[in-house]
């Protein structure tokens, strides 16, 4: 299946119908999980009912600590709430907020944040709109503390391009990943039937309809892009928009979780695997849609994922790669300064299929991710690995980084450590697991590749020569969808590092 451009009149159809539904806009009250519609409506509602007069807060804390403290003043106010305290018993006073966490939003993607401008007290500095709000907290806050990502450029970026055709095309086509995903829905269709399914990053919506056609009595399509349009119009044309309601937005807004429900989701279905399978931190709006929606008992799809690495000795590859051979004579003139920065180069990571020759050693698995339990902090981490060099090399010139994915049933408690996905059905395991690696069919995720610098490439090793050393992956501040890889290296007697930003 593949995107297609609809004709003129059902696409402005279309876009006339999403531009006359309402604005779905809500925020949750301070002290309970009741929406509402407008910020005045909400601050009434926690003057008579829980005997918090908002407004007045906002006034005290305003006049004394300006915008920075009004922030504070909610977020302290939402942990507050989250404690059981009872909220008529509050007395908020500057020294209640001096702590810094409460800089840290409460709660994600508070839209409230953005509507404080207004309740602020009369000041020739009043800040009347949210740019300008974020500039005055910027000037505050201190560099220690993450601020606030309000503008969300980085996300209107990553959203952006997943507006049109051709990306979606791309994964489509990637037969290893769309089969991969069809084929456990068909052979655990069992699984599916009746059951309720939320696809996190739905696309074009290609997953949900597998789970339509598979029997799923309900499948909410979640996809904060504009490519959710589309999907809608896909979804009708198959005649599953009985089955399948596509929602455009984020799947952690709050207007969201009253739609859905909270703990009412039987299966989670995303294809969230960026390159180096963390790049683009879609993975934490999965892991949050699983803990605000699935049920305790609920499948995740897929339910692992295993990272690899191993190393790289191919001079001639990593030649052609940098762009060595061709910056070294360009027409008579020597360009070797452009080197630095060729498609591989020793700042970056490089994203390539690594020809299976150049691949030096044993593959070593140091990550799991069992995605029915693991925590987004426990996406920044560092591990051991150690592969094996399988021949003599003249250097040791770069690390190869991808993943394998697997979908297992309910229950299923496998030992990945050694696991190769390739092999997985050949050898009669359940369920099914895909493989991004080297040495099977390509896919659109490639391999991520680091550098080795000129010292360590001009290193030789003999066969059987074991390396050792640690990964680090940890995301880089201000920037959620990008991450930072450190990979460090020993073998007899000689070491190295290797660090690079990916994004």
């Amino acid at each position: 299946m593949s995107d297609t451009d609809s004709d003129t009149a059902s696409s402005v159809g279309s876009l006339i119908e999403d531009a006359s539904e309402p604005d779905t806009t809500t925020f949750k009250c301070l002290f309970c999980d009741k929406p509402w519609g407008n910020v005045p409506e909400m601050f009434t509602h926690c003057e008579s009912e829980h005997k918090f007069n908002v407004k007045a807060a906002i006034q005290e804390i305003g006049s004394k600590l300006e915008e920075i403290g009004v922030i504070k003043l909610v977020n302290y106010l939402r942990l507050e709430a989250q404690k059981g305290t009872d909220p008529s018993a509050l007395t908020v006073t500057p020294e209640n907020l001096a702590d810094d966490k409460y800089l840290v939003p409460t709660l994600e993607d508070d839209p409230l944040l953005f509507e404080l401008g207004d309740f602020m007290p009369d000041s020739n500095e009043q800040v009347r709109d949210y740019e300008e709000y974020e500039a005055v907290l910027s000037k505050n806050l201190p560099e220690d503390v993450s601020k606030i990502d309000v503008s969300g450029e980085r996300d209107e970026r990553y959203f952006d391009s997943y507006k049109g055709n051709g990306i979606h095309r791309e994964m489509i086509e990637d037969r290893v990943r769309t089969e991969s995903y069809r084929d456990f829905i068909e052979k655990y269709a069992h699984l599916i039937k009746d059951k309720v399914v939320l696809d996190v990053g739905c696309g074009t919506s290609i997953l949900s309809l597998f789970c339509a056609r598979a029997g799923a009595k309900k499948v909410f399509a979640i996809d904060n892009s504009d490519i959710a349009l589309r999907a809608r119009e896909i979804v009708k044309k198959n005649g599953y928009d009985n089955v399948v309601e596509v929602i455009q937005g984020r799947i952690e807004d709050f207007h969201l979780q009253q739609k859905i429900g909270k703990g009412n989701v039987d299966i989670i279905v995303s294809e969230w695997m960026g390159y180096g399978l963390l790049f683009e931190g879609m993975l934490d709006s999965v892991l949050k849609a699983r803990d605000i929606y699935l049920k305790p008992d609920g499948l995740m799809v897929p339910s692992h994922c295993t990272l690899r690495v191993a190393p790289i000795s191919d001079k001639t590859w990593i030649s052609e790669s940098t762009g060595e051979n061709f910056w070294k004579d360009v027409y008579g003139f020597d360009f070797s300064t452009m080197i630095p920065g060729g498609l591989l180069n020793d700042r970056e990571i490089g994203v390539f299929d690594v020809p299976p020759k150049s691949i030096s050693g044993s593959a070593s698995t140091f990550y799991e991710l069992d995605l029915a339990r693991i925590t987004v902090p426990e996406l920044d981490f560092t591990a051991p690995y150690s592969t094996t060099l399988d021949r003599d090399v003249e250097s040791l010139d770069a690390f190869a980084i991808w993943f394998d994915t697997f979908f297992l049933p309910h229950g299923s408690k496998p030992d990945l450590s050694q696991a190769d996905a390739l092999k997985w059905s050949a050898n009669g395991a359940e369920g099914v697991a895909m493989a991004t690696g080297p040495f099977g069919t390509a896919t659109h995720w490639h391999q991520a590749v680091l550098l080795l610098d000129d010292k360590d490439r001009k290193t030789s090793l003999k066969q059987g020569t074991t390396l050792k050393g640690q990964i680090t992956y940890k995301k880089r501040r201000r920037d959620v969808r990008g991450i930072d890889v450190d990979v460090s290296w020993a073998a007899e007697g000689v070491e190295g590092k290797v660090s690079r930003p990916m994004g």
